[in-house]
């Protein structure tokens, strides 16, 4: 009988179909061109990369205790133009925010109520603690990895190194997709691996009420990884993905990219 893990978060957004799974291309992979001038403080940048916390000091350069967990875990800022969410502690936290003659004025956090180790909780309220009113702000380094540096109201000075988000990587917002992954993978013939085994997935549909609807396709091999995505054998698994096209692909690789947004159900 099939445990569950976590219930099917059925009632969020539910995205378009897109084309089954293919095997891997053959075309060569251009890495993105860095870019050595720093980027504006705006709502452009803020929301073009994924900030991960990688220095945290007092007024005195000391390192801030309170916030190493926030290093280790990391602790990372997303943006959109208006809001806000940290995440890397135990609850998501988010706000909304304004930039204005080189200061971010966050607009007060709300978070999600679960309970983790009391560590992690902590370094929540470490975090917004330290996120809030008005904070000095500045970017500097290339667009390639820029750095994103606030000082709060009590004088420490946190820095958040930028990772471009896929959609700035790929050059769009990608499409929603929901794909089911089989307890077990299969063995697949992939160019640069041998003996190698792909997972197998068939996309699902939801319709507007959030039930699932019977599969439309047998299932696929997936010859390339769901970024973000670790698959345990054994377990039965449907997450919803975001769908890029990789202009520049590797060898080994099909041009279609998958991006894991979030995990729907888990079963064994």
């Amino acid at each position: 009988m099939k445990k569950m893990l976590a219930v099917s978060v059925l009632a969020l957004a539910l995205g378009a179909c897109a084309q089954a799974p293919n095997e891997p291309a053959t075309t060569g992979h251009a890495a993105m061109t860095a870019n050595r001038a720093a980027p504006a403080l705006d709502g452009t940048t803020l929301s073009a990369y994924d900030w991960r916390l990688s220095d945290a000091a007092d007024s005195q350069g000391r390192p801030v205790a309170a916030l190493r967990a926030g290093l280790e875990q990391p602790l990372r800022l997303s943006f959109s133009d208006t809001s806000l969410n940290v995440s890397g502690g135990c609850n998501s936290q988010f706000g909304g925010y304004t930039l204005a003659s080189g200061a971010l004025t966050v607009q007060g956090l709300a978070g999600t109520m679960k309970a983790c180790a009391p560590a992690l909780m902590q370094l929540d309220t470490e975090i917004a603690a330290r996120l809030k009113g008005r904070l000095a702000a500045e970017v500097q380094g290339g667009a390639d990895a820029p750095r994103l540096r606030l000082t709060t109201a009590g004088g420490d000075v946190l820095t958040f190194t930028g990772t471009p988000t896929p959609e700035t990587r790929y050059g769009g917002p990608g499409e929603i997709v929901f794909l089911e992954i089989a307890p077990e993978r299969a063995a697949c013939s992939h160019p640069l691996m041998p003996n190698h085994r792909c997972l197998r997935v068939r996309e699902r549909r939801y319709d507007a009420s959030g039930v699932i609807q019977q599969p439309a396709a047998d299932w696929q091999l997936l010859y390339q990884p769901i970024e973000g995505y670790e698959h345990q054998e054994g377990e039965h698994t449907i997450v919803r993905v975001k769908q890029f096209t990789d202009p520049h692909p590797p060898a080994d690789r099909s041009s279609r990219v998958y991006i894991l947004d979030l995990v729907v159900q888990r079963s064994i």
